[in-house]
């Protein structure tokens, strides 16, 4: 019912649309077999849209921007979440097809984990999906810059804050250790108002300077709307064109209270609020 819904107010929403948003977009699986993900030809016809009516910049950039008070109408990041191999096979040849930077947020304990398969279902990433290698990023290093996602993919607001300053500072050491880079972004796991921490946490804006969520938006250009809290447009395997459109222009935004009341008030299934870092570090 929702996706017709969604269908139907693309269709009408399109002829008078127009993208004066700031959409960050988020990915997880581009795959052309898997349930849960973007068909690398619906990828491909979405980022070619999106570079021909939008600034895409770095995530870097737009939190920069947002930080000085800059963001601007038709300005867009496009991010990635956990480092599922799929996104180099895939995406990234679309990425640079069309120069298109990206961000991709990596629990690094899914490329550590000898029994990565076994790990991913276990704390709520896609199933059946191999991740990443560092060699891999490390070629995609022109295009995709990596973030933060905890090292376990864990529920930032449910465990101990011991385990997730380990998980934090673990996830950032391994990504500078092999990749020679520092994250400066954070991606929060599920990303839901039940999963996130305060914007005031001081932990948090220690070790980064913002933070994505997948509280649904097309626009973060509101001083209401904090850089460490920042909203995204998540993608889904049921989005082809007219809805993708419809989502980074704001035709959805009318949805948004009933989305932040199913974000804040659903079910904690399949959150990994357990399985977190022990003191050994290697899954």
């Amino acid at each position: 019912m929702f996706a017709f819904l969604k269908k139907v107010v693309s269709r009408l929403s399109l002829p008078s649309l127009k993208c004066n948003t700031t959409p960050v977009l988020g990915y997880h699986s581009v795959h052309p077999d898997h349930p849960l993900a973007v068909r690398p030809d619906d990828l491909r016809e979405q980022i070619r849209f999106l570079k021909e009516n939008f600034e895409v910049v770095p995530l870097a950039e737009y939190v920069r921007r947002k930080l000085a008070g800059e963001l601007t109408e038709g300005t867009a990041a496009v991010t990635f979440d956990d480092g599922y191999e799929d996104n180099y096979l895939y995406a990234y040849p679309v990425l640079k097809e069309f120069s298109c930077p990206a961000t991709l947020f990596l629990v690094t304990r899914f490329i550590e984990n000898r029994k990565g398969l076994q790990f991913a279902k276990r704390v709520g990433l896609f199933g059946g999906l191999k991740p990443l290698s560092w060699e891999q990023l490390a070629v995609m290093s022109d295009l995709v810059d990596v973030g933060a996602h905890t090292h376990s993919h864990v529920q930032a607001s449910r465990v101990p804050f011991s385990a997730l300053v380990r998980e934090l500072k673990v996830n950032v050491e391994m990504v500078k250790s092999n990749l020679g880079v520092t994250p400066t972004l954070f991606s929060y796991p599920w990303g839901q108002p039940r999963d996130i921490l305060p914007v005031g946490n001081k932990l948090i804006r220690r070790l980064f300077k913002g933070a994505v969520t997948t509280v649904f938006s097309a626009d973060n250009r509101s001083r209401a709307v904090n850089p460490f809290q920042l909203r995204r447009v998540i993608i889904g395997p049921g989005d082809d064109l007219d809805i993708f459109v419809g989502k980074v222009c704001g035709a959805f935004e009318f949805l948004r209270p009933a989305a932040a009341v199913r974000g804040f008030f659903g079910s904690n299934k399949m959150r990994n609020d357990s399985v977190y870092l022990r003191p050994r570090v290697q899954g």
